[in-house]
């Protein structure tokens, strides 16, 4: 009886809730899923409607889109509230019967979506059976196919929060960041895919406006992106680019040039026009020794280290070194090892040990590395689980052996800062889902803080901390983005879409000179652009 009365007592709270929110709404566009949509409803494509006893289903079963669409007049000083309450059903994407998490690589569309314009920006909500999304960068890991969800967009400016049964899952600076592809205001529902296919059950789907009580909050970081320009390579096809700048005018960028493989050839290439063009170096090109992170050391030589490690038929784990001169012409390569605990060392061919681009030195004269681990790890019901797990080793004789100092937390592809002698920050690709996750440490990278979940994701981001003290953080896919940070990563509140062009869209940043940042993408070939940061007062 006492849960049966905190039940009623926290449903009630829900509602009071809801209507404070609801407070002040003027609905301009209420279906309530009771009869196909009409009148004011226009079908786009060829919807496959039914009614059911759960609501309107909509299916799209890959042979063509569809969704209803309707107007509406848009004030420039409203607030947006949309609002849907859908259950989602089976949705595969880019590979046929296999289920779909994003829409990577595909951004023709969604087979169930919601979309609004006030007809200066769109963007609107994505729903997967594992995940709610934005159309392009922010992700909610969530079951929704368990049951009837309501999912509220609240649209400010272009802020777009995103609530789902009455809890702020996020916050959305610049979510609703997308140039209107027309200038009429619209609200569409159902399929918009061409590629992918899905369905989902609608009980309602609602859009009101309402003034805005409080001024949005300013963007803390004004930025101005120069206008892209190529980086061309007639003989192979680069992608995933790893950025370096070694000082003295020198930048050095790792590429991948294969198929998203285990071994695949890298490509090391230089700059000495800060960026303009780039060489590959002799000897260092179309290979899977290759080295990914370079670091000019004190004495300025260069070291650097193969992505790539083989496991040995004694345990041992060999990777390369390679030490380059001052100028990265000339350069040597030998063989190192790298030492893990056994929880996190290779065992068997499917496991894989990989050197990610972050590399600092240290103050006792040796240098550490940010690396990754893949392993294959016993279940319970004996079958074999992948684990990621993000680390950082150290070097003390140049690069011969890398000793394990801390696992920084679960996941792949990490980038790592270093925000003082002590402080440090890093941001990882995730394990399970779409989020990247981050984590702070205290004692200069021995114990690293629980992993934090952010609302952004979604492949390889990359950190730098600005010589105005701002930390900037790209990532991509299925866009490329770049958010800032002014307080050491603890809150990201300027956030900006470089190119919503799709290819692996994995990007790479480094400031050149102060305040420029270098920004290096793969979409839809590679190419790069110059970002100027600076505060706002």
């Amino acid at each position: 009886m006492k849960f049966y009365a905190l039940f009623l007592f926290g449903m009630a709270s829900v509602g009071l809730a809801q209507a404070a929110d609801d407070e002040g709404i003027q609905w301009l566009v209420n279906y309530d899923g009771k009869a196909v949509p009409d009148g004011a409803w226009t079908a786009v494509g060829k919807p496959q409607a039914s009614l059911e006893k759960d609501g309107l289903r909509l299916a799209d079963d890959a042979t063509g889109f569809g969704h209803y669409r309707q107007g509406w007049k848009a004030g420039p000083e409203d607030e947006i509230i949309v609002e849907a309450t859908v259950k989602t059903g089976a949705i595969t994407g880019a590979s046929k019967n296999k289920p779909a998490t994003s829409l990577w690589p595909w951004r023709d569309g969604a087979p169930v979506m919601v979309q609004v314009s006030d007809g200066r920006h769109q963007d609107g909500l994505v729903l997967f059976p594992a995940q709610a999304t934005s159309f392009t960068d922010r992700f909610i890991p969530m079951d929704t196919t368990n049951r009837f969800h309501t999912y509220r967009l609240v649209i400010r400016g272009t802020d777009m929060s995103m609530w789902v049964d009455g809890v702020q899952k996020v916050t959305g600076q610049n979510a609703f960041w997308k140039k209107a592809d027309s200038p009429e205001p619209f609200i569409q529902f159902g399929s918009s895919a061409k590629v992918p296919a899905g369905e989902a059950w609608w009980a309602s789907v609602k859009l009101g406006v309402r003034k805005v009580t409080a001024p949005l909050p300013k963007d803390p970081v004004k930025i101005t992106v120069s206008e892209p320009w190529a980086i061309p390579r007639e003989d192979v096809r680069q992608t995933r680019p790893y950025l370096y700048d070694m000082g003295q005018g020198l930048l050095l960028m790792s590429v991948a040039q294969g198929p998203d493989a285990l071994y695949e050839p890298y490509g090391l290439l230089k700059s000495t026009d800060a960026g303009k063009t780039w060489t590959p170096i002799p000897g260092l090109d179309k290979l899977d020794t290759t080295p990914l992170p370079v670091l000019r050391r004190p004495d300025g030589s260069i070291l650097a280290a193969s992505r790539w490690t083989w496991l040995q038929p004694d345990g041992s784990l060999l990777a390369k070194t390679v030490h380059l001169d001052v100028t990265a012409s000339k350069f040597t390569m030998m063989d190192s090892k790298i030492v893990l605990p056994k929880l996190y060392a290779n065992e068997d061919k499917n496991d894989q040990t990989i050197c990610e681009r972050h590399i600092w030195n240290d103050d006792d004269g040796g240098a550490t590395m940010v690396i990754w681990t893949r392993k294959r790890v016993p279940r319970a019901d004996g079958r074999r689980d992948t684990e990621r797990w993000s680390h950082l080793v150290k070097t003390t004789d140049n690069g011969l052996t890398w000793n394990y100092v801390s696992t920084i937390g679960p996941g792949g592809e990490p980038a790592a800062v270093r925000l003082s002698p002590t402080e440090m920050t890093a941001v990882i690709r995730g394990d399970r889902d779409s989020q990247m996750k981050q984590m702070f440490s205290r004692d200069a990278g021995k114990t690293w803080s629980k992993p934090i979940a952010m609302e952004e994701g979604k492949v390889l981001p990359d950190l730098v901390l600005m010589s105005n003290g701002v930390l900037a953080c790209s990532y991509g896919r299925p866009a490329s983005c770049i958010m800032f940070s002014l307080d050491g990563g603890k809150t990201w509140p300027s956030h900006h879409v470089v190119s919503d062009r799709v290819s692996f869209n994995y990007t790479s940043i480094r400031e050149i000179s102060p305040g420029r940042l270098l920004y290096v993408h793969d979409a839809p070939r590679m190419n790069a652009l110059y970002i100027d940061v600076e505060t706002v007062n």
